[in-house]
């Protein structure tokens, strides 16, 4: 009886290191198979897959492995644990579940609570933000509307829009509205960046938006709407910091002279933003602690103006905004882009109305019959538009020529100064970009 048991047991144990040594084997295929860049799916039709071979040798020693359970020797009264082969089937059914790759959304954080003690206040709010918001849809490819220190600003009238001139406008009830409400425009994403959790921004007011903004009548803190349904609150310290990026107090505005140390600096950056490192005619170059604007054209050919922004930021100047000379509403562009640049750092005029020279034949023949220009001497600078044109002659010479009643007048000039002064003698809004830089 025990060496039937020993058999038995041998058997068992053999049928068992046959089926550890095919699993090896199938690993070792596997891992072959991958090295070797193989897709295993890719089968021939006719050829058995390794889980086939397996089966057909399970199937061939099948009786062998179903030993079940204990024996008892019944001579010793001793029970002999024997190894059990069991089904892969049944071997940890959880393994087999299909695993559930679905990405699990984040729940959405809720709205932040408006205080139904402030009813009348959040009903005043959204009535001035919604005329606010009528007025500067209706009137910004009208006019040049932009967020001056944040609140909304009519540039070409040199008007900020307040409730006032919404009621005086016919556009707001007076007792919809009230006098401690300021009109804002502002970009939605400034505003959810400082209010947080407290602030629900609507999809539609990322962007340059109108909302209507108040003081908390107990609280030290603000509240606001949009005409499309943002609202919350900010705490003052964060209301300031949000002014603050808005604000366009960046120090004193001062023009540049060649002899300035930072005037060939941000001509060096221009040069290497371009990649041209080519010499410049300068127009005019005017800074602030922050920002400088920059006109010039290259020395091949004057007429070529370009315009240029730079931002000042640990010691370094970087160009910010270029081709700004053919934009058209270039205040609005540049708001967009910069709220914070001081509109006062802009010139006057702005290129895209002027129309340049570029046939200079009958200045020169007005210029001669005036006796200004004699023929032996050349031209270091000129430029000029279809009314005005400025030149500079190799020997210092200047000349300011205006195009009147169908022919040109020469004037002889001293200076930067004495052409500028007559320019703006001639017209309300002279291109004084045609005028060489301070020579």
């Amino acid at each position: 009886m025990r060496q039937s048991q020993t058999k038995r047991t041998n058997i068992v144990k053999i049928n068992s290191l046959k089926n550890i040594f095919f699993r090896s084997m199938l690993v070792l295929c596997a891992a072959g198979m991958v090295l070797t860049g193989c897709n295993n799916n890719e089968r021939e039709e006719n050829k058995p897959t390794a889980e086939e071979e397996k089966n057909d040798f399970d199937k061939e020693d099948g009786d062998n492995n179903k030993v079940v359970g204990s024996e008892k020797n019944e001579n010793s009264g001793e029970e002999h644990n024997e190894i059990v082969e069991q089904p892969e089937d049944n071997i940890k059914e959880e393994n087999n579940k299909p695993v559930d790759n679905k990405p699990v959304n984040p729940p959405k954080p809720s709205k932040p609570q408006k205080d139904s003690a402030l009813k009348s206040h959040w009903s005043k709010l959204e009535s001035t933000a919604k005329a606010g918001q009528n007025y500067y849809s209706e009137y910004y490819t009208k006019t040049r509307l932009i967020t001056k220190n944040g609140y909304l600003y009519n540039y070409a009238a040199s008007i900020q829009i307040t409730t006032d001139y919404l009621v005086n406008e016919g556009r707001l009830s007076q007792a919809n509205t009230s006098s401690g409400i300021s009109v804002m425009l502002m970009y939605g994403t400034d505003i959810s960046a400082y209010g947080g959790n407290d602030a629900y921004i609507d999809p539609n007011d990322k962007e340059f938006t109108v909302f209507a903004f108040m003081k908390h009548p107990n609280e030290n803190k603000y509240i606001f709407t949009s005409a499309n349904g943002s609202y919350g609150t900010l705490s003052s310290s964060a209301y300031n910091s949000l002014m603050n990026v808005y604000s366009m107090s960046n120090g004193t505005i001062r023009r540049l002279t060649p002899s300035n140390s930072e005037y060939d600096r941000i001509l060096s950056c221009i040069r290497m933003y371009e990649s041209k490192y080519e010499q410049y005619f300068v127009r005019s170059i005017t800074v602030d602690d922050e920002y400088a604007f920059a006109v010039l054209s290259g020395r091949a050919n004057a007429a070529t103006i370009r315009q240029y922004i730079l931002r000042y930021d640990n010691g370094i100047w970087e160009v910010v905004m270029d081709d700004l000379e053919t934009e058209g509403r270039l205040p609005v562009t540049v708001n967009k882009k910069l709220p914070n640049f001081n509109m006062s750092l802009l010139p006057s005029y702005n290129i895209k109305d002027f129309t340049m020279l570029t046939d200079y034949t009958a200045v020169m023949n007005a210029l001669t019959k005036a006796g200004l220009y004699a023929k032996d001497d050349t031209f270091y600078y000129f430029c000029g538009t279809n009314e005005f044109c400025y030149m500079i002659t190799d020997s210092g010479k200047r000349f300011l020529c205006r195009y009147n009643n169908g022919e040109w007048e020469c004037y002889k000039v001293l200076d930067y100064y004495d052409a500028l002064g007559r320019l703006q003698k001639f017209t309300n809004n002279p291109p004084t970009f045609i005028l060489l830089d301070l020579e």
